[in-house]
């Protein structure tokens, strides 16, 4: 979806994240490759680093919108795809979409009818950010604990997990939840992620 912005109406902080965007090589790399957002190179990061993701699986794709994880997973052949988000998504071939708030009893209960059982859970979720990195880290990575819970309670032993959350407010809480309720943990650190953001993801396997 494309905003169209008054000049006036943007901050200073504003016009440079916008300038910083246009020019990123990522972001200009990953429209000539036909994804929707840079963050498709941290999922391809990532998996190639731990190699966490089997085609068999039934993926659940969580704060989907634009788009760009459910792509690269659709174009390394994967076929059985649930994305959700609270944000419209273009449709992309071979991806069922819910629109929702995956925390919410009634959405996840369709979760549960589309996909069937859950192997692999991915999430790049994270509020818009304020301005406030406290307040912003707090409320990123309390939708991260409810993600490991929601994955908790949901994958079979064996299953796997993937979520991001922000170095800062409740990182401390995240991170024994996971190491008290999944086998195995790992915290990776993306080079793809943008310079200076706080933004880490934590993988755990059942």
């Amino acid at each position: 979806m494309l905003v169209k912005f008054k000049k006036k109406s943007l901050s200073g902080s504003s016009k440079r994240w916008i300038q910083r965007h246009h020019n990123d090589d990522l972001v200009l790399k990953a429209k000539s490759l036909g994804f929707r957002s840079r963050a498709v190179f941290k999922l391809d990061e990532i998996d190639k680093k731990i190699n966490f993701l089997k085609k068999k699986d039934n993926i659940l794709d969580l704060g989907a919108s634009p788009g760009s994880w459910s792509q690269f997973l659709v174009k390394k052949g994967f076929k059985n795809i649930l994305a959700v988000d609270i944000l419209n998504m273009d449709p992309i071939s071979e991806v069922i979409f819910i629109a929702g708030d995956f925390t919410e009893e009634k959405i996840q209960e369709k979760i549960k009818k589309k996909l069937g059982k859950i192997d692999t859970i991915i999430s790049d979720i994270a509020v818009n950010t304020t301005g406030n990195k406290s307040l912003d880290s707090f409320k990123t990575n309390s939708i991260t604990l409810d993600v490991l819970s929601f994955a908790n309670q949901n994958l079979s032993n064996g299953s796997n997990v993937l979520c991001k959350f922000f170095n800062g407010e409740l990182d401390k809480n995240i991170i024994d939840y996971a190491k008290n309720n999944f086998s195995k943990s790992k915290i990776i650190k993306p080079k793809a992620s943008r310079q200076g953001s706080k933004e880490m993801y934590i993988y755990c396997c059942k």
